[in-house]
């Protein structure tokens, strides 16, 4: 069936897509027509009328926002009747628009003054004052409203009801009168109100950090392209710089990953970066002093100091913990510092404890971000992805939105229970209950998907004979959830044509990925686009550090310390043996150092004095005879360090990161760094070469170049291949050739968890 109509726009006929807008299918093919409230991912209105079009056959000019294309249309967006048109509508709109360019924040980069200039006759034949307002009011502390500028195209009202949906911005006042405002008893705190700045077509809307502060012809760099690094989701950005210094944050629309959007999080959070109390050179303690050194003396106090507790104690008694924060460079580096200069595997980028390993081959998500909106059921288990990820929280409001059904469950009535055909309210601790009731139901109610089972899933036998015995009843009472809902949401969930879970990759139950896994693996709801499990990783780079090995018990690659070819691949690539006994995590580290097993500790990134369980750890640390810390601010763990080394912040570094979706994408410098800091894969570079290991990196991408060498799963990655929207791994091919999916291959079998012993919810 043909899926294209013929159309004709200015004189030339095109084959366009049945069913799209004018304005869209017109810029397909290279016209261009102007808009104001238009916006490719809200619901046109129609409401600016700067897109007025002369359609043949229609009576008057035509709205070409709101007009879908059709067979035989014939459309001119030259003529007399539509120049005049948009010349009117550009003169209604500078009727009481204050004309402020020069102090505007928009000016210079402002839609009404391109299409002014564009559409506009130059002249005006109203001559009539214009209104004023007090100005600015905020709508919060980040967001001012300047009345007079604003258009009336609801561009920011529809954002908050379509996109964010939190819907606390409308229209107050009536016809002339009319004014954007906060809704009555509401207050503008949505997490994603900064939006609204960036797709405000005139300068109404500005944001109080960056007001007055650059214009765009005195702005040094206007786009440097790079990543987030607030969370794992990997949301794309370009820095505004000035001076040195960020002045603001914009998106950069990588539609697989942000769809185009940032969080307040990630657009205002950059001041730091050029606070005053950044640590700008190192620090070495000597008479129970920190002192400002050079960096020769300090990476030479930092070799000497190893070496001395490696003669007296041995590689066992020094350990790492890299940060989750930072690249996968610098995971990498550390980790092979630890493994090849020093001769040990007590490497981590964590301090809390790991989770269980779930019984799948690669400890990551299976899907993609964007295969979410091809999902037709969707669990949230115990997840708040609004607070955690929270870009993606408007990915599963688009999925929901596109008629994706949404089952939470958990304790907390998160913002996506609006949203969810079902929300399973339960505690926490009970959600491993729904999560086996959930199995029991699949089997019980003969919903296992047996070709799935029968030709890709090992050691099924167990499970469901294991499941077939639960008391369903008994596990709904005790979750306190009725049953059936548990009923309903297995009926969803195995019948779907293509369903996903997303559950926290800590702080989970016990339990729970495995139950989930399990659930997933008999339904056969993984390795498609739209079906998935999604184990959530918290930090910004979590997924890369695992990936580049900075953990205890697996390898770049993420292959198991125990793997003898691994190690020996590796051992062939490094010059150097690869210890085979797993290291300590990072909640071990803190163990063995309280009992006076640790002589070494070199922190890049972490403050566990200024946690809540300060006082423990300040009595663990006070064990350990070397404490090197790794910071940008002189942090309270770094006030009680031995030496002290300033790395780099956010927007003077590059690298790569990988988000939670397995994407690995580039990140870019904007400022240099403050003072003498240094990029941290270079201060770990030093410290190897000090100790004399095989260091010689001169660029972060050469790091780069040998993880694709040391980690299979990145094989296929460089930095050109990388390009600005990033790659998916695996990418196990050397000319990059990769899929969004894991365990797509029908060959690729899979192994049930093991069910727990004396389960006390089975009958008999």
């Amino acid at each position: 069936m043909d899926n294209t109509v013929k159309v004709t726009i200015n004189g030339r006929e095109y084959q366009l897509p049945k069913g799209m807008i004018l304005v869209d299918a017109a810029k397909l093919v290279g016209i261009d027509i102007p808009v104001f409230c238009y916006h490719p991912k809200m619901k046109p209105v129609g409401a600016c009328r700067m897109c007025l079009v002369e359609i043949e056959k229609a009576p008057k000019l035509q709205t070409a926002c709101t007009t879908p294309v059709a067979d035989g249309m014939v459309v001119r967006t030259n003529s007399p009747r539509a120049i005049a048109g948009q010349n009117a509508t550009i003169e209604f709109l500078l009727l009481n628009h204050p004309l402020d360019c020069p102090v505007c924040d928009k000016g210079g980069e402002c839609p009404l003054q391109d299409n002014t200039f564009g559409y506009g006759r130059g002249t005006s034949r109203f001559a009539e004052m214009k209104r004023h307002f007090v100005k600015p009011i905020p709508l919060s502390d980040k967001i001012l409203l300047d009345r007079e500028r604003c258009i009336m195209c609801y561009r920011c009202v529809r954002f908050t009801r379509e996109i964010a949906g939190d819907e606390t911005l409308t229209v107050l006042e009536r016809g002339s009168w009319s004014q954007i405002g906060v809704m009555e008893g509401r207050t503008f705190d949505s997490p994603f109100s900064g939006n609204t700045i960036e797709i405000c077509p005139v300068g109404a809307l500005t944001s109080s950090l960056y007001r007055f502060r650059a214009r765009p012809w005195d702005i040094d760099v206007k786009t440097v392209g790079t990543v987030c690094s607030l969370c794992p989701v990997g949301c794309n950005v370009n820095l505004t710089v000035r001076n040195n210094e960020i002045k603001r944050i914009l998106s950069r629309e990588n539609t697989p990953v942000d769809d185009g959007w940032l969080c307040d999080r990630g657009r205002f959070t950059y001041q730091f970066v050029a606070s005053p109390d950044r640590l700008t050179q190192p620090l070495i303690r000597r008479n129970g002093e920190l002192q400002p050194a050079t960096w020769d003396e300090a990476i030479v106090e930092v070799r000497d100091r190893i070496q001395e507790m490696l003669v007296k104690r041995g590689p066992g008694a020094i350990a790492a913990v890299a940060s989750p924060k930072g690249t996968n460079e610098e995971g990498y580096l550390l980790q092979k510092l630890m493994r090849t200069a020093i001769g040990t595997n007590n490497v981590d980028y964590t301090l809390a404890a790991h989770p269980p390993s779930t019984p799948l081959r690669f400890d990551a998500a299976s899907g993609s971000i964007v295969g979410l909106e091809r999902a037709n059921v969707i669990i949230l288990a115990d997840v708040n992805p609004i607070v955690e990820q929270p870009v993606l929280d408007l990915r599963l409001k688009k999925a929901a939105d596109r008629g994706a059904k949404i089952v939470v469950i958990g304790p907390e009535k998160i913002d996506l229970v609006r949203y969810a055909a079902l929300w399973l309210k339960t505690e926490r601790e009970a959600v491993v209950d729904v999560a086996h009731a959930l199995l029991g139901a699949v089997v019980q109610g003969d919903l296992v998907r047996g070709d799935f089972v029968q030709n890709r899933v090992r050691d099924a036998e167990a499970v469901l004979s294991w499941a077939a015995k639960l008391d369903l009843d008994a596990l709904a009472s005790k979750a306190e959830v009725p049953r059936e809902q548990i009923d309903a949401v297995a009926q969803l969930y195995a019948g779907a044509a293509n369903a996903s879970i997303l559950f926290r990759r800590r702080s989970s139950p016990s339990g729970l990925a495995d139950a989930l896994v399990n659930l997933a693996l008999l339904c056969g709801q993984i390795g498609r686009t739209g079906a998935g499990v999604y184990p959530l990783v918290a930090e910004t780079n979590e997924q890369g550090m695992i990936d580049v090995g900075a953990v205890p018990d697996r390898l770049p690659g993420q292959r198991s310390i125990s793997d003898v070819e691994a190690r020996q691949a590796l051992a062939d690539l490094w010059g150097r043996p690869v210890p085979s006994e797993p290291g300590l995590t990072g909640s071990e580290m803190l163990a063995r150092a309280r009992d006076g097993g640790l002589s070494v500790l070199y922190l890049i990134g972490h403050d566990p004095l200024g946690s809540a369980d300060a006082a423990a750890v300040r009595a663990a640390l006070e064990r350990v005879d070397v404490l090197i810390v790794q910071d940008i601010f002189l942090t309270e763990t770094a006030k009680q360090a031995t030496i002290v080394l300033p790395g780099c912040a956010f927007g003077e570094k590059d690298g790569t990161y990988t988000n939670l979706e397995r994407r690995i994408q580039r990140l870019q410098v904007g400022v240099k760094p403050r003072g003498e800091a240094r990029p941290d894969w270079r201060i770990i570079r030093d410290v190897g070469i000090a100790l004399g290991g095989d260091f010689d990196y001169q660029t972060s991408a050469d790091v780069l170049a040998e993880i694709a060498l040391a980690a299979p799963i990145y094989h296929g990655i460089t930095l050109g291949r990388l390009g600005l929207h990033g790659l998916q791994w695996p990418r196990w091919a050397a000319d990059g050739s990769g899929s969004e999916s894991l365990y797509g291959n029908e060959e690729e079998s899979f192994t049930c968890a093991p069910v727990a012993a004396g389960e006390t919810s089975v009958r008999g």
